[in-house]
């Protein structure tokens, strides 16, 4: 699992890279959860080059979403390939973060909260 963070317009944008399953779902929520806790409280997931979510993984991006959310913030993730958003969708977990198409829908959007 790769983990990429950068700025954008104020808003963190983390990039996930690989399989997100139980082998990494730890990872990926201490370092969201870090982030967050950090001050990172608009946070965009990008999932274009995730190729694998499962529950696990699920589940670590949900803990640091409720986390942003319990500080006043919001997370977005977008641009997730088809079987990403199959996952997504049959989880229900797409009624719970909002899911864009495209990076820049979902750092516009969370830049107009500021």
């Amino acid at each position: 699992m790769k983990i990429d963070e950068r700025q954008e317009y104020g808003i963190t944008v983390v990039t996930l890279e690989g399989r997100l399953d139980s082998s990494t779902s730890g990872e990926v929520m201490d370092r969201l959860s870090g982030l967050v806790n950090a001050g990172a409280t608009r946070m965009v997931l990008n999932l274009k080059e995730l190729t694998y979510i499962s529950s696990a993984g699920l589940r670590s991006i949900l803990v640091a979403a409720k986390l942003t959310k319990s500080l006043s913030g919001q997370m977005r993730m977008c641009e997730a390939n088809d079987s990403i958003s199959q996952v997504l969708e049959t989880s229900g977990f797409s009624n719970l973060i909002k899911v864009d198409s495209q990076e820049e829908e979902s750092v516009k959007a969370l830049a107009d909260i500021a």
